[in-house]
């Protein structure tokens, strides 16, 4: 059993940062989904209704966020986004900082809406039943195994890529949908409890590298007629730190499976 990559995602929805050693902190990786997109009715923006939000490249490069589209560049210091607003994800409270107006005008361009930049504000973040989390969906980091993908590759006509399901770490050694079955992990010196399994939406039929939707919905479809379970589509798992500091993608990996019910 192996790590095959690391991922973060500093701004949620766009295009990830394959990296070889991140900082887990109890909120996640460092920088994971740690921005996000408003639009004016300071709603969080998803790739679900805005896909080219999935073409934007983004860095953390010398305490400045960076982001790419097309031939453009902004970098923005992280310490530039100063006012607190309070703002809605997924129809749930958070809040944020927001960022200079003039990246705003730019994204705005981009998406062609009215929208916004922000960051996550330490000072107020939200809080699970868990813990604290970024702008993540619902909990601070996601795993998926190689081997899920593949087997779910082999009953699609067309295979695709694993970074359709956006995970922070990226494992193989195991069979087929067996992370599901993952209680504990220990990678490097930090430790993760598995608390869900991750429920597929519609994300997944959109290509990252286009920002075009499947049209026949795969590989939703596919996953919900072969591969669901309990009555819900779900591949991958959700994870908590339970033991902080770095990992990196040369670590070793241990895991305790969940008892036999």
């Amino acid at each position: 059993m192996k790590i095959d990559s690391l991922h973060i995602y500093p701004l949620k929805s766009a295009k990830g940062i394959a990296v070889q050693t991140t900082e887990v902190k109890s909120i996640g990786f460092k920088y994971d989904r740690y921005f996000a997109i408003l639009n004016s009715k300071k709603e969080v923006l998803t790739a679900r209704e805005f896909p080219t939000l999935l073409k934007i490249k983004t860095q953390i490069k010398e305490d400045n966020l960076v982001l790419e589209y097309g031939e453009n560049r902004k970098s923005i210091p992280l310490n530039d986004f100063l006012n607190p607003i309070e703002v809605a994800i997924f129809k749930e409270p958070a809040s944020g900082k927001e960022a200079p107006v003039s990246i705003n005008n730019w994204l705005s361009s981009i998406l062609e809406i009215d929208c916004s930049l922000i960051k996550i504000n330490t000072d107020n973040l939200r809080q699970t039943i868990h813990n604290a989390i970024a702008f993540c969906d619902a909990h601070p980091i996601h795993l998926i195994t190689q081997e899920s993908v593949n087997a779910l590759n082999k009953k699609l006509a067309t295979a695709i890529e694993i970074d359709r399901f956006r995970a922070n770490i990226v494992i193989s050694g195991l069979k087929p949908f067996e992370e599901h079955t993952i209680a504990k992990i220990t990678i490097g010196q930090c430790e993760f409890v598995s608390v869900l399994k991750t429920e597929r939406c519609t994300l997944i039929t959109i290509d990252p590298k286009t920002g075009e939707k499947d049209k026949k919905q795969e590989p939703l479809r596919t996953l919900a007629k072969e591969f669901r379970t309990d009555k819900k589509v779900e591949m991958g798992i959700y994870l908590i730190p339970t033991k902080l500091g770095k990992i990196h993608v040369s670590d070793s990996i241990t895991v305790e499976m969940k008892m036999k019910e």
